[in-house]
């Protein structure tokens, strides 16, 4: 045991003591884990993410249709996404968005209601409607924050887009009453205007997006946090490329001759290779640990309870490191074994969640995703910062560990006729 001890520590203290390998291991997904989440949802780590969007409402526009655009945006459904402040400094509500303080500015023109419903059509004049102003609703977005920005946009065009249809759809009954002979042309005017008023109206009123309802059933607390999502789940795929680099070694000391040398001292093969996955192992143990520590302590990641943090991460880098072992025991040569874990790994992230909400992937990627530490960490971990104790991540332990079982049991399969 002592020998296999020894032979681990060695390739630890050997990793660790490797530049390149600490920026891969350790700087790379704290640096990404910060990128991705100020630009998703900013560094707050308290649950802010995609809620409290800060917007300003600038209304030029004296009618009704003005009002109803400014109502969509202070709407209940809406409340829990936007913080909107309405104001009537349109130099105001720019700087703001200049500086940072704002993700977007709604300019509603002076023309909007007469480009929807002209004056002229109240007074009986019909050629209104072709000699109506185009007006154009601006939406000064904050270039700094692009998914934030995207959203106000959409609200804006979905507004438009169904004032337009309402107004279209007052037309066409016009003309369908007309010819079925229930309104005489003399009140196509009149009845047009009420029709499609009511519609544009009703089209105001209807919910734009299901954000509060939707956003409860996955976080109570309001709003998706990308930090706390993105620190552990780039943790995890950073693993991934770490313990599959450690299965490459294997190989490459086979080449470079330091394996056959080993095997030559007083040591058997089962403790030099006992040893090798023992270092691979500490290895992404230590990896994992210092991500973890550092996010909580610099970023403010709340992971849970030590009791089920632990057992996790345990499970975790066992399953990952049966991965490397597979990979390490088919590939033929060092070069192999690296082309494979890098596909490997990306492959893995993607198809397990670890750029992009996991909660967001269809039903049947997520159960097929199972195949990967990946899936089961993020599964876990989700729970954990949610709130979650041992009990309520009994069965991704479970998962990760007969997930490494299966992969250590092919590793020798493969090991044995390979090299047999």
């Amino acid at each position: 045991m002592r020998k296999i001890l020894n032979v681990a520590w060695k390739d630890l203290v050997t990793t660790f003591r490797d530049p390149t390998a600490l920026i891969i291991m350790l700087a790379a997904p704290y640096a990404l884990t910060l990128v991705m989440a100020f630009a998703f949802g900013g560094l707050s780590g308290g649950g802010g993410g995609l809620s409290g969007i800060p917007v300003f409402v600038v209304n030029h526009d004296g009618g009704e249709f003005g009002g109803y655009l400014q109502q969509t945006f202070q709407s209940p459904d809406l409340a829990d996404l936007l913080d909107v402040t309405v104001t009537a400094d349109e130099a105001a509500a720019r700087a703001a968005v200049d500086a940072n303080k704002a993700a977007a500015a709604v300019v509603i023109p002076a023309d909007l209601s007469e480009s929807i419903v002209p004056s002229g059509l109240a007074s009986g004049d019909p050629s209104a409607l072709a000699n109506r102003p185009q007006a154009v609703v601006e939406v000064y977005a904050n270039p700094d924050r692009p998914i934030s920005a995207g959203i106000v946009r959409g609200i804006v065009d979905q507004f438009l887009s169904r004032v337009s249809a309402g107004a279209a759809g007052g037309q066409v009954a016009v003309s369908q009453l007309i010819a079925s002979g229930l309104l005489a042309p003399q009140e196509a005017l009149t009845k047009g205007m009420e029709i499609g008023e009511r519609a544009a109206r009703q089209a105001t009123e209807t919910r734009l997006i299901a954000v509060k309802g939707e956003t409860a059933a996955e976080d109570p607390q309001g709003g998706f946090d990308w930090l706390t999502y993105m620190a552990p789940s780039m943790a995890i795929l950073f693993l991934m490329f770490t313990v599959s680099n450690g299965g490459k070694t294997l190989l490459a000391e086979r080449d470079w001759g330091t394996l056959p040398r080993l095997l030559a001292t007083p040591t058997t093969a089962f403790q030099v290779l006992g040893g090798k996955v023992c270092g691979i192992y500490l290895t992404g143990l230590a990896q994992m640990g210092i991500l973890l520590v550092a996010s909580r302590l610099m970023l403010g990641v709340k992971y849970g309870p030590l009791s089920a943090v632990v057992p996790v991460t345990l499970a975790l880098v066992a399953a990952a490191t049966g991965w490397a072992l597979v990979l390490a025991a088919y590939a033929r040569t060092a070069g192999q074994a690296n082309q494979m874990g890098t596909i490997l790994s990306l492959a893995f992230g993607g198809l397990a969640g670890n750029f992009f909400p996991r909660q967001a992937l269809p039903q049947w990627i997520r159960t097929a995703s199972l195949i990967t530490p990946n899936a089961w960490g993020l599964d876990a971990f989700n729970k954990l910062t949610a709130g979650g104790t041992l009990g309520d991540v009994l069965v991704p332990i479970a998962g990760l560990l007969a997930l490494a079982v299966v992969l250590f049991i092919a590793a020798s399969v493969i090991f044995r006729r390979q090299y047999a």
